[in-house]
């Protein structure tokens, strides 16, 4: 008994050592401030406390998640595929049935969630867990196959399979994040640049296509951001008020807990910078942006840092699904993209985004641990 657990301590301090300290910390910083601005947001009365709860639920269980993922080899959790892969894609296939587990909520423009119990779940933001690792392990597996045109092909259905899955579940901007990520991973794998330059043009010569096949409240959403000030209230409302909430906030905002707040709808998720930037003001949200900026930036070392293709291309994928989502989210609080249903990581109300952004930082921890044993062997041995 004693032996067992001297063992665990010494197992626990050396994961310690392992562990990216810096990574950990900016990661559970922005967590962190994602708690306080949801407590402000319940304070206003724009969320209830059970939402709040679960939100700190959904917390403490992806960093507790976060921390036992990067104690894990990443190269098991990519060759553990067949166990993740069918639970994340058959809770997402569940959204198509008529199940009375499956609803939309109010407001929302697709049928993404599953109601379980007390709880509800996006499982399309679990399968983005799973395709960033499907496709590092893929592409890891064909190295300079990627080139062989038959391979390719594979790769590119590959990436095609979750986007037309959740673009037909109405979900137009976790599509867009899933072909982002997609088009991130394999840019850095070692794919010919003839591909890439042919995958732009047909991807150009698609997007007709695309747009005819885009609903007509989306498409009113595009064409009123050149004159946003003059378009109709119906379709320029919600972004218009967004941004002027985000700019009233002035330098250093009206306070966590002012009785002065402004509400649009949504600003618990997709326009939450608005209210940080009313609560914190300029100030608040550039820290905010510079939190999101650093994080992007550490993954992108521990990417560089990595020996093999698929540490690169795990990396890869959480660089890009965290950088791009930031990025839409902000353009449209901006005014500068349409609303389109993109949370801002770590910050946004929503359990199940949150959990997968605490779970996708802990593979970045896993890639960055098993760097730091290899370094550790070399100077040993």
């Amino acid at each position: 008994m004693a032996d067992g657990i001297k063992e665990l301590c010494s197992g626990l301090r050396a994961g310690f050592r392992r562990l990216d300290k810096p990574m950990f910390l900016l990661v559970l910083a922005a967590v962190c401030f994602g708690f306080v601005v949801q407590y402000s947001e319940m304070y206003a009365g724009f969320i209830t406390r059970r939402s709040m709860i679960t939100q700190l639920g959904a917390g403490v269980i992806g960093i507790a998640a976060m921390l036992l993922i990067s104690e894990v080899d990443y190269r098991r959790l990519a060759a553990g595929w067949r166990f993740h892969l069918p639970v994340t894609l058959g809770l997402t296939l569940l959204t198509f049935t008529s199940l009375p587990i499956v609803y939309r909520p109010e407001g929302s423009d697709d049928s993404a969630w599953l109601r379980l119990g007390v709880l509800s779940i996006q499982p399309g933001e679990l399968l983005k867990f799973s395709f960033i690792l499907t496709l590092a392990w893929h592409l890891d597996k064909l190295e300079e196959r990627v080139n062989n045109p038959r391979e390719l092909l594979l790769v590119c259905l590959h990436g095609a399979a979750p986007c037309v899955l959740i673009f037909l579940q109405g979900d137009m901007g976790s599509a867009l994040i899933f072909f982002l990520i997609f088009v991130s991973m394999i840019f850095v794998s070692r794919l010919s640049w003839k591909y890439l330059a042919l995958g732009a043009g047909c991807a150009a010569a698609l997007s007709p296509l695309v747009w005819y096949l885009l609903p007509d409240y989306l498409k009113n959403r595009f064409l009123v951001l050149g004159d946003l000030e003059n378009a109709s209230l119906k379709e320029a409302y919600q972004q218009l008020m967004g941004r002027r909430i985000l700019g009233s906030g002035m330098s250093f905002g009206k306070g966590l807990f002012s009785d002065e707040f402004t509400y649009v709808y949504a600003i618990e998720n997709d326009l939450v910078m608005a209210h940080i930037g009313q609560a914190l003001g300029f100030v608040g949200a550039a820290g905010a942006l510079l939190l999101l900026t650093v994080i992007c930036g550490k993954i992108l070392l521990t990417a560089r840092s990595s020996r093999d293709v698929l540490g690169n291309s795990i990396c890869t994928g959480v660089f890009a699904m965290i950088f791009f989502q930031s990025a839409l989210n902000i353009g449209m609080v901006l005014g500068l993209l349409p609303v389109i249903g993109v949370t801002l990581p770590y910050f946004s109300q929503g359990g199940s985004s949150l959990v997968v952004s605490c779970l996708s930082a802990g593979l970045v921890l896993s890639v960055s641990a098993s760097d730091q044993k290899r370094r550790t062997r070399r100077r040993s041995g």
